[in-house]
């Protein structure tokens, strides 16, 4: 019998840091109903609009989930949609929440400009964060199975008034994680949570902090810059959500790394920032696991590539 992704995942050790999906910005979208494979062209959403999305949305880094709430669901008569745009990258972070009857609104926007940061004047700004919680089962069962048991269990343990920051959610990516759960605006991605820590996660968010457990990194991020920024927060217990800032360093100068950018190199030396000036240079190299482990439950096994951290070091303060 074949193991589930998830559990081949937990076999082989794979690690978590570095795992998040490479995004700019997210755009969920309030979409009850059954989902199918991709959500945004296999459900109630209207199939023209998702076409039109995904095309204006290629190569900018620029994510749609769909989201439902157990409160929310089949309404008659009701077409109100919630929207949610967030763009994650530190200095750029900020997101708007509103409400559309017409989600045609939603293809008039620029996307490049919100894939840069722009968002567009839609809705009310929102710093309170929301919670996202991955039951896409038609994607992957590991995400309907453990994802919906955590869902419900964390959605029952929040007061009547949180209830609204707490949604189930499609696709986020790395169902082999599973239950996988996203906080925006932060952009932070966790993964193999159980309820328990699930609470923590979404506790911890409301607070502006990190929960270290399970953390698989930021979107805002590429891979070695993830697990730069988490090497930093587990050996100096960084919990606030924005006290670091993550930089490649290209001939000895730290530049910012784009979503976009192209890593071509196994090895990469990284400088971590803190807001209070300490700074750390963190090599990362590219290595492979032993062992193998199926990318999802409907896949094939194949090899594990990881970053791991060669080298970290207090420098001087960058704020001198």
């Amino acid at each position: 019998m074949t193991l589930a992704c998830s559990a081949q995942s937990l076999a082989v050790q794979e690690p978590l840091a570095g795992t998040a999906p490479v995004v700019s910005c997210y755009i969920v979208i309030e979409q009850p109903g059954a989902w199918g494979r991709e959500a945004l062209l296999e459900s109630k959403f209207p199939l023209e609009l998702g076409k039109k999305l995904l095309g204006k949305t290629m190569g900018t880094h620029v994510k749609f989930l769909l989201a439902r709430h157990a409160d929310r669901l089949e309404r008659d008569g009701n077409t109100d949609h919630h929207v949610w745009i967030s763009h994650t990258a530190p200095g750029l972070r900020g997101m708007r929440h509103g409400v559309v009857t017409d989600l045609n609104v939603i293809a008039d926007w620029d996307f490049q400009a919100i894939s840069e940061g722009n968002l567009p004047p839609f809705g009310q700004s929102r710093t309170a964060p929301v919670t996202f919680v991955c039951t896409h089962g038609a994607r992957d069962a590991c995400c309907a199975l453990l994802g919906r048991s955590v869902y419900e269990d964390l959605l029952a343990s929040v007061p009547p008034e949180q209830r609204a920051s707490v949604w189930e959610v499609s696709h986020i990516g790395g169902h082999r994680f599973a239950p996988t759960m996203l906080s925006l605006p932060s952009g932070s991605v966790h993964g193999r949570l159980d309820a328990a820590a699930a609470i923590e996660m979404h506790a911890e968010a409301a607070q502006g902090r990190v929960l270290l457990a399970g953390f698989r990194g930021r979107s805002a991020y590429p891979a070695p810059l993830q697990v730069a920024g988490i090497a930093v927060r587990n050996e100096f217990d960084v919990r606030e959500q924005d006290a670091l800032d993550v930089l490649r360093v290209v001939k000895d100068k730290a530049v910012p790394a784009p979503t976009s950018v192209v890593f071509v190199d196994d090895q990469m030396e990284t400088e971590v920032r803190h807001i209070d000036g300490r700074t750390w240079r963190v090599t990362v190299q590219r290595a492979q696991l032993p062992g193998m482990r199926a990318e999802s439950c409907t896949k094939l096994p194949e090899s594990i590539f990881v970053w791991n951290v060669r080298e970290l070091k207090q420098t001087a303060n960058w704020l001198r």
